[in-house]
């Protein structure tokens, strides 16, 4: 048996699937996702949590008709008593396969299984048509983890030399969170491993653009140390007027000055990314 979260609700049993109602699905789902604690759920509170604009007889009611029609399907899905509602541990879920993966990808030091270069269970969103109030937080909480995960995996890719897979990894990230700095810093590695100083220039100018269009920030140092960025030559100059022109922005001085110091961070010096005409 097989609950599938990831891209929507899904119940496999043996080689077919199965079809569950809403209020049903409600419940093996927040079953499912509360497992991984190791806390069985009381069915009081577990009905309130699921049907909160009701009064309590109700809900109770609806949790009382959801686990009989869940036991219509399969009666080794959910086990309940007076008191306590759980999955059957022998139930596999989607979600707790993709986060052993993104466990095994941050795990450095830890093997991998075969299929852990694989993408596949990383970029999917926990029940994205939902809009359950407890879904928020979890459903946050899960895409994160995804995301480090393909970060990590971009960088492993990157040190066995598989730079092809490394960029997949990396893009696949910055698709899933254009503005996460990890992931752009993962996908310039890639392009200076391969030696493609050029490229990671542009990578970095495009975020930086982005960055400051999106949330009027710059990016860090991290990120910009790794090349030399700003450019050389008639951008950065271009760059540096508009940086003096505009008002309210402090003006550092670079690293090619006649002072010597080199720039502040770029988190502090405010100065606007480049735009080419």
């Amino acid at each position: 048996m097989l609950v599938h979260l990831l891209n929507g609700f899904r119940l496999d049993i043996g080689q077919h699937e199965v079809v569950l109602p809403a209020h049903a699905q409600r419940v093996v789902a927040f079953l499912a996702l509360s497992r991984p604690s190791g806390m069985t759920q009381h069915r009081t509170a577990l009905a309130e949590q699921l049907w909160c604009d009701g009064p309590r007889p109700r809900a109770q009611a609806s949790l009382r008709t959801a686990i009989w029609r869940i036991r219509q399907a399969d009666d080794r899905l959910v086990h309940a008593d007076r008191a306590h509602v759980y999955l059957d541990a022998l139930v596999e879920v989607d979600v707790e396969r993709s986060l052993c993966q993104a466990a095994r990808l941050l795990n450095e030091d830890g093997d991998l299984a075969p299929d852990d270069t694989a993408t596949t269970g990383l970029v999917a969103d926990l029940l994205p048509d939902w809009e359950e109030e407890w879904l928020i937080v979890e459903r946050e909480r899960i895409r994160q983890v995804r995301i480090h995960a393909l970060v990590a995996l971009s960088h492993r890719l990157r040190r066995l030399g598989r730079f092809v897979p490394a960029l997949n990894a990396a893009y696949t990230a910055i698709t899933a969170e254009p503005l996460q700095e990890s992931a752009r810093v993962a996908l310039v590695e890639v392009h200076l491993a391969e030696g493609n100083v050029v490229e990671a220039c542009r990578q970095v100018d495009r975020y930086a653009r982005l960055l400051w269009d999106e949330m009027q920030l710059t990016p860090s140092h991290a990120l910009t140390g790794r090349v030399p960025w700003p450019a050389s030559g008639p951008v950065a100059t271009k760059q540096l007027d508009n940086a003096r022109s505009d008002q309210g922005y402090l003006r550092m001085p670079h690293a090619d000055e006649p002072d010597g110091r080199g720039g502040s961070d770029v988190h502090l010096d405010r100065v606007r990314p480049s735009r080419r005409p």
